[in-house]
């Protein structure tokens, strides 16, 4: 079946601010960070830049060496868990727009990359799997609450969330689907003709299915996203991801990731491509 969007665009964005005036209070205050305020470039020596996601070069007057535009926020983040001497429980938060020019542009996908992202220091003995799925169920918790608020506020829309969020480590996921890559993997345990998964619908009786994937990390120690099925696209999505990583030069231990807004808009706006390209 194929389903349409059933907001017009303009109201979308409407719909898009009330969803972000309700997540971002609640992300500070439920996982105890402090706002503050995200660099659209950096020095192109700096040991803030992330190295997983190479920007764009600039220069500008007045700067003595090119500047990079931001690809993430993940490490320089880090970098603010050492400045101000956050201790453990504690975070920072902040609102990304980065340039990733890699990315193809599509209906799902842009280079320009918008997110919720946050850092919050931990202990060594809770930098850990378990540590970063509760940090996944709670982020996956507070859009279910988004989509209820939403919900409330344009009463022809329909839940696209499941209550409770599927967790699979990366190997189970592997026994459970042989046959397939990694992506292709998420796809078909999201699909509503797996039977396999439990049974889980929207109060509307329509298919919902949430899967966040944890594996080992390729530089950090562990890593994970959060996936759901996009009852317009017919795809997987994935709208949040999670990391656990090593105390380093740049700061002691911690666990952060980004919540990807546009994606956010997609599924709960019930939109056939991102609003913001």
């Amino acid at each position: 079946m194929t389903f349409k969007p059933r907001l017009l665009r303009e109201t979308a964005e409407i719909a898009l601010t009330e969803i972000k005036r309700f997540i971002e209070p609640r992300l500070i205050d439920e996982l105890s960070l402090r706002r503050v305020s995200a660099p659209l470039i950096l020095p192109a020596s700096s040991p803030l830049l992330d190295s997983r996601y190479p920007g764009v070069r600039v220069s500008l007057p007045g700067m003595p060496e090119e500047a990079e535009i931001v690809g993430s926020l993940d490490v320089w983040l880090r970098g603010q868990l050492a400045r101000y001497d956050i201790a453990p429980g504690f975070g920072v938060f902040t609102i990304m727009n980065a340039l990733r020019p890699a990315t193809q542009l599509s209906a799902v996908a842009s280079p320009h990359i918008a997110t919720w992202a946050w850092q919050q220091a931990v202990e060594p003995a809770n930098a850990d799997k378990k540590t970063m799925a509760d940090v996944a169920r709670h982020i996956y918790t507070l859009l279910v609450d988004a989509e209820q608020m939403i919900l409330s506020k344009f009463l022809h829309l329909t839940a696209t969330l499941q209550k409770t969020l599927d967790v699979v480590d990366e190997d189970e996921l592997a026994r459970m689907l042989p046959d397939y890559g990694d992506e292709r993997r998420i796809y078909e345990y999201l699909h509503p003709d797996f039977t396999d998964r439990p049974d889980r619908r929207s109060p509307d009786g329509k298919h919902c299915a949430a899967l966040f994937v944890s594996r080992g990390g390729k530089g950090r120690r562990f890593e994970g996203e959060i996936w759901v099925w996009n009852r317009i696209l017919n795809r997987a999505l994935r709208i949040v991801d999670v990391a656990v990583w090593d105390a380093d030069a740049i700061a002691t231990d911690s666990i952060g990731g980004n919540i990807y807004r546009d994606h956010v808009a997609l599924q709960l706006l019930h939109q056939n491509k991102l609003l913001v390209k």
